[in-house]
């Protein structure tokens, strides 16, 4: 590397669990931050939650990916004390417990800024720090049906559907990285720290603004869609997508479809009708896709300038000549399994490092010892069940 990683030198402390506050953390790590994770003497929860080998299913990977990990019991007056140490030698702290829990840990905002006033303190929360949910469990399901993100992605016959990956968590993670990078700067202008809020809730109603904005400005009606065609085909052998950004490309695609009549269509001609009537355009395009394979529509749509992809699985995805020019997954040897495809960080450079999850406790005693605590003393805390150390 030329230069050294953005936030090289600066130290997290990350006592969140689940997806949202690590994936911030792990943001932060991922440019340079030396990230210290610290979890309960029986591992994160993410760790148990959705397959995987010895605590390490994907969701566990991706929240803890080039962190160091200390498991130590914070319901015990010892563990409060490990943990104020390290959090009084930290730049960021970042906690996603409900209101309320984190001050009865004695870890909340007012304490650690008092020792502390450089810290910039992370809360994500699933509805906000205060009123009538505040205290409500919030899960990535419970959190796409309650902002209409289910809703919005309804089947054919009206029904919501849960998008099947942790949206509300990875992008809540995104914002709260974003927001911490902006309380640093503020810190270099005014060598104070600050508490950085987010919530799960405000992060899926800041990512569907548009179509929040759409269903606002519809009076309750359908919004028009802004591209036609638009979808999803099936081709004779697979699926592709195609669609129109102007006028030029519209006709590219009605003159590659040897749909010329149907651009002569009143109901179609003018942009306006046509979004009224976007429906037969799409049945029309989709007639015509049937009657070929994929890589023939790929290979005249792009030839004719026209907007297209393929739709991939994931190993598509990463075997696509794009991705592997651009180097967007790295190998990274991730016990147990070996080599594992991880996408680096948007924004990254290829040369940067990127480093595996940890076993639960895998760093205790190595933490433990940069924060001054001796061999007698981690032995102590090991016997009275305080801190665990992974083999």
């Amino acid at each position: 590397m030329t230069q050294p990683l953005p936030y090289s030198g600066l130290r997290v402390l990350d006592i969140s669990q689940g997806l949202a506050g690590p994936y911030c953390a792990g943001l932060l790590g991922a440019q340079g931050a030396q990230v210290t994770k610290i979890e309960p003497p029986g591992g994160d929860w993410i760790r148990n939650a959705g397959g995987g080998k010895e605590g390490m299913t994907s969701l566990a990977i991706m929240g803890s990916a080039g962190k160091r990990s200390a498991c130590i019991d914070a319901t015990k007056p010892e563990g409060r004390a490990l943990i104020l140490k390290m959090a009084r030698q930290s730049d960021v702290f970042v906690q996603n417990f409900r209101p309320g829990v984190i001050e009865r840990l004695g870890f909340g905002y007012d304490v650690l800024s008092k020792d502390n006033p450089k810290l910039v303190y992370v809360s994500i929360t699933g509805f906000g720090a205060s009123g009538p949910d505040a205290k409500k469990p919030a899960t990535d399901s419970v959190l796409q049906a309650f902002t209409g993100m289910a809703r919005i992605n309804r089947d054919a016959d009206g029904t919501p559907r849960r998008i099947p990956f942790l949206v509300p968590d990875t992008v809540t993670g995104v914002y709260a990285a974003q927001a911490v990078g902006a309380a640093l700067f503020a810190r270099e202008r005014t060598g104070r720290g600050r508490h950085v809020q987010v919530s799960l809730m405000d992060s899926c109603a800041a990512l569907q603004t548009a179509p929040i904005l759409d269903a606002a400005l519809s009076d309750g009606t359908p919004p028009l869609p802004p591209t036609i065609p638009a979808g999803i085909f099936r081709t004779s052998d697979g699926y592709i997508t195609v669609t129109s950004m102007n006028e030029t490309m519209f006709a590219s695609i009605l003159k590659v479809l040897d749909l010329g009549d149907l651009g002569r269509d009143p109901r179609v001609a003018q942009p306006a009708e046509r979004q009224k009537n976007a429906a037969l355009v799409n049945l029309e395009v989709s007639r015509r896709l049937a009657n070929h394979s994929t890589s023939h529509w790929m290979r005249v749509f792009t030839e004719a300038d026209v907007l297209c992809a393929e739709a991939q699985d994931y190993a598509g995805f990463r075997a696509a000549p794009q991705p592997v020019h651009m180097q967007t997954f790295r190998d990274v040897d991730q016990p147990p399994y070996g080599a594992l495809p991880m996408p680096r960080m948007p924004g990254s450079q290829p040369d940067w490092p990127m480093g595996p999850a940890p076993r639960a406790g895998e760093h205790t005693f190595e933490i433990l010892a940069e924060a001054g605590v001796t061999e007698a003393e981690r032995a102590a805390l090991v016997a009275s069940g305080v801190i665990r150390q992974s083999t």
